[in-house]
């Protein structure tokens, strides 16, 4: 019995250190343009890669960094520039157009959130100008989208950063990137969104 025990520690052990080892995929990086801004963004993305486990976020290998483009996620997931001296609006807006790739996978259960935040929020703006995502459609997939980027900066940084985070992108949606109402209903419906995505089973790995 001793024996056996022994062995199930020692394999616990070897388990956790795999754990603790765990490492970012290496990802593709790509340049539109080959500007010193687009390199800039590049290698602050390459070392905040470095400096944190995002292992658990990655959902498509490929990058694009095209400082003329507002960030999506499909056909290829693509960045600008605009954040290159702002690691934690750059690192947010990754796991951000990597939970759309996550989301897409998830099939029906996505499609079931969506359309229950949908109803949940009759009021959703379309427009980017009104802190929308452009339509009303992309308004309520992105509740859930930055409810998830949330919770992904609470694990990441801590819940005082992940709501730093949250005040920035409303100030930068009021400049006109928009989201702003988006991000304002992450910030003050928590208990309700949370429980949305739980619901419908969009917990990423790690963040049940």
């Amino acid at each position: 019995m001793r024996k056996v025990m022994l062995v199930l520690v020692a394999n616990l052990v070897v388990f956790g250190a795999s754990l603790a080892a765990a490492e970012t995929p290496p990802l593709s990086i790509e340049l539109a343009h080959d500007s010193a801004r687009e390199h800039q963004a590049r290698d602050q993305i390459e070392r905040l890669l470095k400096q944190y486990d995002l292992s658990r976020w990655i959902f498509t290998k490929k990058i694009l960094i095209d400082q003329g483009q507002r960030p999506h996620s499909h056909p290829v997931l693509t960045l600008n520039a605009r954040y290159a001296t702002n690691d934690r609006l750059m690192l947010s807006g990754l796991v951000h157009e990597q939970i759309h790739w996550f989301l897409v996978a998830k099939g029906r259960d996505a499609n079931k959130a969506i359309a229950e935040a949908g109803q949940r929020y009759p009021d959703a703006p379309e427009s980017i100008a009104n802190g929308g995502a452009g339509t009303r459609s992309s308004t309520t997939l992105h509740l859930v989208v930055c409810q998830l980027e949330f919770e992904s900066m609470r694990a990441l940084l801590g819940p005082d950063a992940a709501t730093a985070i949250l005040r920035e992108q409303i100030a930068e949606g009021v400049s006109g990137l928009g989201y702003q109402w988006i991000y304002q209903k992450v910030l003050d419906d928590q208990d309700q969104l949370s429980k949305l995505v739980r619901k419908h089973k969009l917990t990423l790995p790690g963040l049940e």
